[in-house]
């Protein structure tokens, strides 16, 4: 009687640690509990990057939106590094650096300027066959804004990866790196406690 209790005991165990075992996910080696939320959270991270970096490339000068018109002249101010001009009642900016603000300044309220807009941006303004900001010159910013902001993602994408990378390899070797572990993944989550 005692041999059969522990042949049926030993059974019932052993099928109840295969059905444990059997749940348990292949991923990082089956050392994580719900490997698919950290798999899940990195690629969000990276969609709100690519997000963020695609939202910031839309911003600035496109020549779809390049409007060429003349416009009255009807004042200008400096705001820090733009110059706001007020042009047939609306407010157009311009980078200050690219313009001739003397050129600007002898303006009288009035004067037909012809100009190409892009939205609420200047491109580029003409008066009496004379350029106060050149088209090609507020491109060429236009470029550069943008590929500094590129370079700026793809670094932070960059860091991201590499992080993803070095915690999907401590997560599969969790048993040989207990202490780097608990820097990617709380102990709780973990199948097997980190040693001391």
């Amino acid at each position: 009687m005692g041999r059969r209790n522990a042949s049926r005991t030993k059974s019932r165990n052993y099928r109840r640690k295969m059905r444990a075992y059997s749940t348990r996910s292949r991923l990082f080696n089956g050392n994580v509990y719900y490997p698919g939320e950290f798999i899940a959270v990195w690629v969000i991270l990276l969609a709100f990057i690519v997000g963020l970096w695609i939202m910031c490339m839309n911003t600035g000068l496109h020549k779809r939106d390049y409007v060429r018109t003349n416009l009255v002249y009807e004042g200008s101010y400096r705001k820090e590094d733009r110059i706001v001009l007020t042009l047939s009642g609306k407010e157009y900016k311009a980078w200050a650096s690219l313009c001739d603000l003397e050129g600007i300044n002898k303006l009288k309220e009035g004067e037909s300027l012809s100009v190409i807009t892009s939205k609420d941006e200047l491109v580029c303004i003409r008066y009496d066959n004379k350029e106060l900001l050149s088209q090609e010159d507020a491109e060429s910013h236009d470029v550069e804004d943008k590929r500094q902001i590129s370079i700026f993602f793809g670094i932070l994408a960059a860091f991201w990866l590499i992080y993803v990378a070095a915690s999907v390899y401590v997560m599969c070797n969790a048993e040989r790196f207990p202490r780097l572990v608990k820097w990617f993944v709380k102990p709780s989550y973990l199948t097997r406690p980190p040693r001391k």
